[in-house]
C-alpha cells in the first residue's frame, strides 16, 4: 500500500501541497486529478524523491520513502514517467528500454570494460527483457529503430516501456495521454488495464484526460490548491460539489 500522510511542500512563500493525505491499495489504479497548479506533479516528485516535503510521511510497502535517497527508489519497486519525454533519440527503442533495467545490473566497471562472460550474459538477459516489454506495448517490430523521428504516441509508449523495464510494483504515470489522439488514448487505456491485470501492478496516474481516468481508475483523488478535496470511486468524485466547483467555479 502507498500511504501519503499530511504531506506539505513549500517553495518559498508558495504552499504547493497542504497536508495532502490519501492511500492507494495494492493492485489498483488510482487517478490523481485537479486543475492546473493543484500540486499533482509536486506530489509525484515527493513520492519519487525528487522533492523533499517540509512535513508529512510517505510509506510504500512498509518503507518510509522520505528516509531513502532518490537513487534507492527504483530498488523499492517504484518507477515513473515524466510529462516531458526524456528518451535518447539516437538509441534504438530496445536500447532505451534497456536503460530502464540498469539499476538491476550487478556488473562492475572492470567487468564491463573486459566484456566478461557475466557481462555478456546480463546483456542478453536485458535485451530479452526489453523485447518482452516492447511486445506488451505493441512496439516489438520497432525494437531496432532509433527513437528519433517516431510519432509522439509511439514515444509515449516507449517511455512507459522503459519504466516497466525496472520491474516495478508501483508504476507512476505523469500525464501519459497528453498529446495523444482519441484512438491512441483508447489504445493506451487498454494497454494500462492489461498491464495492471497481467503484472499485478499498482498504478498512480496523473492525468487531465478525464475519459481515461474515469475508465480505468478504481479510485480517484482530487487536489485543489495543494489540498485533497475529494477521494473515492469515479462515480462519487464526479458528483462531489467541491470537485465541480474546483473545475467549473461558482456563480459570481
Amino acid at each position: 500500500m502507498l500511504e501519503v500522510s499530511a504531506v506539505t511542500v513549500r517553495f518559498g512563500g508558495l504552499l504547493a501541497l497542504d497536508e495532502a493525505t490519501f492511500t492507494v491499495a495494492p493492485g489498483t489504479v488510482c487517478g490523481l486529478i485537479g486543475p492546473n497548479g493543484a500540486g499533482k506533479t509536486t506530489l509525484f516528485n515527493c513520492v519519487s524523491r525528487l522533492v523533499t516535503p517540509s512535513e508529512g510521511t510517505i510509506r510504500w510497502d512498509g518503507h518510509e520513502l522520505l528516509e531513502r535517497r532518490p537513487h534507492q527508489i527504483a530498488g523499492l519497486g517504484i518507477a515513473r514517467t515524466f510529462q516531458n519525454l526524456a528518451l535518447v533519440p539516437s538509441l534504438t527503442l530496445r536500447e532505451n528500454v534497456m536503460l530502464g533495467a540498469h539499476h538491476r545490473s550487478r556488473t562492475g566497471f572492470t567487468g564491463a570494460a573486459l566484456r566478461s562472460p557475466r557481462v555478456r550474459r546480463e546483456e542478453r538477459e536485458m535485451r530479452a527483457g526489453a523485447d518482452e516489454v516492447l511486445a506488451r506495448l505493441g512496439l516489438e517490430r520497432l525494437a531496432g529503430r532509433p527513437a528519433a523521428g517516431l510519432p509522439y504516441g509511439t514515444l509515449k509508449r516507449l517511455e512507459i516501456a522503459r519504466a516497466l523495464a525496472q520491474r516495478p510494483a508501483l508504476l507512476m504515470l505523469d500525464e501519459p495521454a497528453a498529446g495523444l489522439s482519441h484512438g491512441e488514448v483508447d489504445e493506451l487505456a487498454e494497454a494500462l488495464g492489461a498491464l495492471r491485470d497481467d503484472l499485478g501492478l499498482t498504478l498512480l496516474l496523473v492525468e487531465h484526460h478525464m475519459g481515461i481516468v474515469m475508465r480505468i481508475s478504481e479510485q480517484v483523488v482530487v487536489l485543489d490548491f495543494g489540498r485533497v478535496i475529494a477521494a473515492g470511486t469515479p462515480q462519487e468524485v464526479q458528483q462531489d460539489e467541491r470537485v465541480i466547483e474546483a473545475y467549473l467555479g461558482v456563480p459570481a
